[in-house]
């Protein structure tokens, strides 16, 4: 069986162009990370005679021939060389759109395979902090028929546009990061969800003084009650005692009858607001219709049937789940399948009480931690010195005066032990260069350092690194299909070729494969000169930074992640740019 899919590899090189560099190697690659041997795992979907391990293996190979869609792909004759396959687009159309087709699985059988090769080649990593990462960003559609579309707000540019929202989980492993899992989205609109929620608080609070005043009506029946049967008892009676009883049950009245007047009042005023809440979001709906998008546009989108508990059908409810949701989800299927970290790093939109819990049930039985950007917003905190509660800001007043200046990275930082929700954490509020902001750090790591949390944290920038790789090198996003399942199956096959590209990169550091090293050797003298010039443009950066008080951190992250920016340094050097990008991570 191996001879026999090394020998369909050495068939596919021999179409390869004598100017695509170390394709061989890739071959290599696939073979060692026995790629074909998973796809058989599939082979049970038969789609017009052909194997979907062959299929799979084909459309893994599109971007390592400069096939950019699958017509290219049937017109270069790589699929007539791999084993006499004959085929037509449909072949390939029709894998990608069958719900079937479980593609978490096959994503999940390849970083297995990943990892278990990679503790062979390097079982003593010099650096073993671990760590899952989330984040997501924006995948752009040109059309709104396309199934389960929606606006999106896209944070580079600021404005919204027709697409999707990916959220992925990626793993550290202390030498690489790969994409462990991923699930794709659409959002309702924050106008409507804004409302909603503002509604939904003030029924709360309707329902509630409802049974104020309920509560209020019956004690003041009873006092009434009680009244009249204090005048029957002492009817006749003119003792100081007889008057005096009338007298305090009479007073017992007065005020029960003030505080049902007031109960009534209270409930009129929450039911008005409840009654105004209902109209805006009726006309906020006219505004700003769900998802973005008009009802006539809601109609002409494409929809499909599928059969429940299929993969597809599931994919299909996650576009609608919370990110949140969903990312809880990842990490515990995560853990389930045997991947373990030290730390969990993700942005301040996926910050919530909720997140802080599971990881904190988690970290008894597997020694987990979070580490995670968060708002200087309202939520407050209980401060364990005192325990009182406090948001953000106000801590920042209290303890600004005991901020520790740190030389290494140039900043002051505050360190707040507090309790959230029945959780235990530490609150890192850090302020870089001569920025006038405080930026805040939440961990629930309680014996970590201000040092350590920094260089843990910095990992996240990996996930950001990984997108623009993605999508600029592997089509990440850029399918045209209009059906949710090919979109599903694309961004799989986009993330299975990074994992590829990654073991790719880390065997071939290693010089593991012949005629690799010699190249290694001349890219990394290109390197160390490009990074020479890049330490000089970056102290040159923080230098500007520092004087204008603008964050460095934020600041560069603008220039990776806004496009036209980012392709200006690539046409002007692009080992510069990727060594400067290595910087920033560090």
């Amino acid at each position: 069986m191996v001879m026999q899919q090394n020998k369909s590899i050495t068939k596919i090189s021999t179409i390869c162009d004598d100017e695509v560099k170390n394709v061989d190697t890739i071959f290599h690659t696939l073979s060692t990370m026995k790629i074909a041997r998973i796809g058989k795992f599939f082979d049970s979907i038969k789609r017009c005679g052909v194997n979907v391990s062959d299929i799979l293996m084909l459309l893994l190979l599109m971007p390592f021939f400069h096939l950019k869609s699958v017509p290219l792909l049937v017109k270069s004759g790589l699929a007539q060389a791999h084993q006499g396959i004959d085929c037509g687009n449909s072949v390939f159309y029709d894998l990608k759109n069958n719900p079937k087709v479980n593609w978490r699985s096959l994503l999940y059988l390849v970083v297995l395979r990943f990892r278990n090769l990679a503790e062979k080649l390097n079982p003593n990593l010099p650096n073993n902090i671990r760590a899952f990462i989330f984040d997501d960003s924006p995948l752009p559609k040109t059309s709104y028929k396309t199934e389960l579309v929606s606006r999106v707000h896209d944070h580079v540019s600021g404005s919204f546009i027709f697409g999707y929202k990916i959220l992925v989980m990626g793993y550290w492993d202390g030498l690489s990061f790969y994409p462990l899992d991923f699930s794709i989205h659409r959002e309702k609109g924050w106008q409507i969800d804004s409302v909603k929620q503002s509604l939904e608080t003030a029924n709360k609070r309707l329902k509630s003084q409802r049974q104020v005043l309920k509560e209020s009506g019956q004690r003041f029946s009873e006092s009434k009650q009680i009244l009249q049967t204090t005048k029957k008892e002492n009817k006749g009676k003119q003792t100081k005692a007889a008057i005096k009883q009338i007298e305090q049950a009479t007073g017992k009245v007065k005020r029960a009858k003030q505080r049902m007047k007031e109960a009534e009042s209270k409930y009129a005023e929450l039911e008005n607001k409840a009654t105004e809440l209902r109209q805006e979001l009726k006309e906020t709906r006219k505004r700003h219709p769900e998802y973005g998008l008009t009802k006539k546009q809601m109609d002409e989108q494409f929809t499909k049937r599928r059969e429940a508990q299929t993969p597809g059908a599931q994919r299909a409810e996650e576009a609608d789940m919370k990110k949140t949701t969903s990312m809880m989800n990842m990490l515990k299927r995560a853990i389930k399948r045997g991947f373990h970290a030290d730390y969990v790093l993700t942005d301040s939109w996926f910050c919530n009480l909720k997140l802080i819990k599971l990881i904190a049930s988690l970290h008894k039985e597997y020694n987990i931690n979070l580490l995670t950007m968060a708002r200087m917003g309202a939520t407050r905190f209980k401060l364990t010195s005192n325990n009182q509660f406090y948001n953000a800001q106000e801590l920042v007043v209290k303890f600004e005066r005991k901020a520790i200046s740190a030389r290494s990275h140039k900043s002051r930082y505050i360190k707040v032990p507090v309790t959230y929700g029945d959780v235990r954490i530490n609150l890192f509020f850090v302020k870089m260069g001569k920025c006038n902001s405080w930026k805040l750090l939440i961990t629930t790591d309680l014996t970590i350092g201000f040092q350590k949390l920094m260089d843990v944290y910095q990992i996240r920038w990996s996930i950001e690194v990984f997108f623009r790789e993605s999508k600029q090198y592997l089509n990440l996003g850029k399918s045209k299909s209009t059906s949710f399942d090919a979109q599903i199956a694309d961004a799989t096959i986009s993330l299975v070729q990074y994992v590829i590209l990654s073991f790719h990169q880390r065997i071939s550091n290693y010089g593991s494969f012949d005629g690799v090293f010699a190249s290694a050797l001349e890219d990394a003298m290109k390197n160390s000169i490009a990074s020479e010039l890049q330490k000089l443009f970056w102290i040159i950066l923080e230098m500007f930074c520092n004087n204008t008080g603008v964050d460095i951190i934020e600041f560069t992250g603008s220039i990776f992640r806004d496009e036209n920016a980012y392709n200006k340094l690539q046409q002007f050097n692009p080992d510069l740019l990727d060594n400067l990008q290595k910087q920033r991570a560090a």
